[in-house]
């Protein structure tokens, strides 16, 4: 099943935006996991945001091999993204990659590539990310294979939990 630019919602520059609704969530969430009361609901509630967003994002590129080595860099789940950047940046910069990718995927030409580069490293490395480490997966397309990778990286940092972080080591 594809999902097509038609059945996407339209925010407009007076609603809440999709990014800054996942950093709310997120931030929320944080606070409650430091209480010590994070529970299914919760971790529930967190993904069920990240998957709008990944939603609104798709399609993104298949690159072989990129879920793996994001995966296996990732060290936090995204409720501890905030140690290394705010809840504005985080939130205003998953509405600017997803109003540039929708821009890039309609065609419309847009000047924002750098920043938007700037702002993908910033979230994958505050995710455990070493962006060297990718090279290879961005040598073709580099700007296009961040945006995959923090799609990626945020999906995985979504589900990611203790479990998840002992089964893995």
């Amino acid at each position: 099943m594809s999902v097509g630019i038609d059945s996407r919602s339209y925010v407009s520059d007076f609603d809440l935006k999709i990014g800054e609704a996942v950093a709310h969530i997120v931030s929320a969430s944080s606070v409650v996991e430091q209480l010590g009361e994070w529970d299914s609901f919760l971790q529930e509630t967190v993904r069920k945001y990240v998957d709008f967003w990944i939603v609104e994002m798709s399609p993104i590129s298949y690159i072989p091999g990129m879920v793996e080595a994001v995966g296996d860099m990732i060290n936090k789940r995204i409720t501890r993204i905030l140690d290394e950047i705010s809840e504005d940046e985080l939130g205003y910069s998953l509405d600017v990659i997803l109003e540039f990718k929708r821009k890039t995927d309609l065609g419309i030409p847009t000047m924002d590539q750098a920043d938007v580069e700037v702002r993908c490293e910033r979230i994958l490395t505050s995710l455990g990310v070493d962006i060297n480490k990718l090279a290879r997966f961005l040598e073709r397309d580099r700007l296009n294979g961040l945006i995959s990778a923090v799609v990626i990286a945020i999906g995985i940092s979504s589900v990611r939990d203790r479990q998840w972080t002992q089964e893995s080591q």
